[in-house]
């Protein structure tokens, strides 16, 4: 079952709530939803993590954090999956969302002299950054969607086939 491998591989509350950089949460984290592994939770955690993830912000942890907490999504989950971006995968991800927002505005993709570097990013992100935010945003809502979709779908696809396993195993 999904919700088996979400707990063995998820920290448990008691052991984040241990440690002293977390301690001024300790209020926070007594909420059972946000460490809940049913199919739903899962999903909006996988949810909050994908779109936080395409966000071209600081801090998309803490922010992923808190909408799960809000929307009573499983924590860790949403969390971890922020790192989706990452310092390897952020230019190819951040030059994919801002050639998918140039495409969309009908706009010519600007400077062929393209780095795939961060400062280069920066420094050009007066040029672009309409069209990198709207790819942002396109990513990220088609990403929460896809992978609110997908969770949904192969938790039911696995449990439907468990049963159908162990209906068979008992007519044998």
């Amino acid at each position: 079952m999904p919700r088996k491998f979400f707990k063995k591989i998820s920290p448990p509350p008691q052991k984040l709530a241990q440690k002293s950089a977390l301690s001024w949460l300790n209020g926070l984290l007594h909420k059972p939803d946000i460490w809940s592994y049913k199919r739903i939770n899962i999903a909006k955690a996988f949810a909050i993590g994908l779109f936080c993830s395409m966000l071209p912000i600081p801090f998309q942890m803490v922010l992923a954090a808190y909408i799960a907490y809000l929307c009573a999504a499983n924590l860790p989950i949403s969390v971890a999956l922020v790192w989706i971006s990452n310092p390897l995968t952020m230019p190819a991800l951040y030059l994919f969302q801002y050639k998918l927002g140039s495409w969309v505005m009908g706009e010519e993709v600007r400077n062929p002299l393209f780095e795939l570097s961060i400062s280069w990013f920066y420094g050009r992100l007066e040029e672009i950054w309409q069209p990198f935010l709207l790819g942002a945003l396109i990513c990220a809502i088609v990403g929460s969607i896809l992978g609110y979709v997908v969770v949904n779908r192969f938790w039911v696809w696995k449990v439907r086939k468990t049963w159908r396993i162990r209906r068979i195993d008992e007519d044998n």
